[in-house]
This record gives structure tokens, C-alpha cells and sequence, in this order.
């Protein structure tokens, strides 16, 4: 069995998921970068690990447990935005209840799990969904961001949970969701 490769993250909801998976397809189309495809429409809060398969009890044990302690918030989507030149994304508000939440998770991964994010360090959290990345070319990274840097778009949701995704050899897929209690 050995590991598996695995994140956390916030899914967007259904009909969010639809209009940001729509940016995708238009991406890959128009500008030729196929990757953003690889996972459904998400915010990452704990990059990819990996963790032995025979102890997956545990991390679903872990999360559930993790999540009891978080209350659903708003996130607003603000537009787009890029991380120079190699991914798009769709940008958000700074939320201090996402912030903490990422936080929270992140040291609660080191302390319990001693699985600690190597690949990005103490950066800082930019909260973002990827529309392209990877395998955008330079050329279509100028091309792709004169198209989308003034574009609008304006939503809220409410995050409600987390969702654990595997990746399965050739994408992610949304494994189980771990819902936070509902505030009253």
C-alpha cells in the first residue's frame, strides 16, 4: 500500500466550482495549459504530503476533529490575479476567519502529524484559485493576463468545511468532506 500523496483544501460550491472550472476549460483551450484541470475548483490550506495509506483513519480522525473547532465564514471573490509568469488565478478578500483557519491547520499538521509544508516554507498564505499554471508558457501567460487582469468577478460564499483530495497517479480527487459545526 505504502503512501499517498494528499491536500486539504476549501472547495469552491457547486455553482462557484462550475463558473471557475469554465475559466479552466477557456485556459486550456485559448492558452494551452491543461494542469488547473487536474483538481476540482479549490482554495489549498494544506499543501501536497504524504501520508501511509494504512493510517488513513488517523488523518480522517485528525481532520474531523480539527474542523469541530472551526465555524463556516464568508470568502469573497475579487477578480483575478497572477503569481508572475507562470499561474492565474482567481483572487479573494483577505479573510482573517480563512487566515486562521490556515493557521490553525498548518501548525496543527506540524504539532500532531510532524508533517511540515517543505515546498513553499514560511511564505505567506495567498489564498487563490488556479484557473492555469505550470504549463503556461510565458507567451500565453502574457496573453492569458492582458485578457483576464481587468476582467471582473464578484461572488460570496460561505465555507463550510474541508475536503481531503488524493491524488490517484493522474489527478485529485475530492475525497472525503469534513464539515464545520454550524454556528448558531
Amino acid at each position: 500500500m505504502g503512501q499517498h500523496l494528499y491536500f486539504v483544501a476549501l472547495l469552491l460550491p457547486p455553482d462557484l466550482g462550475a463558473i471557475a472550472s469554465g475559466w479552466q476549460h477557456y485556459c486550456a483551450r485559448t492558452f494551452q495549459t491543461q494542469k488547473a484541470l487536474n483538481s476540482p475548483p479549490h482554495i489549498t490550506l494544506q499543501p501536497p504530503f504524504k501520508f501511509p495509506a494504512k493510517k488513513i483513519d488517523h488523518l480522517h480522525y485528525f481532520l474531523s476533529t480539527f474542523t469541530q473547532t472551526q465555524t463556516p465564514f464568508p470568502i469573497h471573490l475579487t477578480g483575478f490575479n497572477c503569481f508572475a509568469p507562470r499561474v492565474v488565478y482567481i483572487d479573494m478578500a483577505p479573510s482573517p476567519q480563512l487566515l486562521s483557519c490556515q493557521t490553525q491547520l498548518k501548525i496543527a499538521f506540524a504539532e500532531q502529524l510532524h508533517i511540515h509544508d517543505q515546498r513553499y516554507g514560511d511564505r505567506p498564505f495567498c489564498p487563490h484559485v488556479t484557473i492555469a499554471f505550470k504549463d503556461l508558457s510565458r507567451a500565453n501567460f502574457d496573453r492569458s493576463w492582458a485578457f483576464f487582469q481587468d476582467r471582473p468577478l464578484h461572488h460570496v460564499f460561505l465555507g463550510t468545511g474541508l475536503t481531503l483530495l488524493r491524488h490517484n497517479g493522474r489527478h485529485w480527487q475530492a475525497g472525503l468532506n469534513f464539515p464545520f459545526p454550524h454556528s448558531t
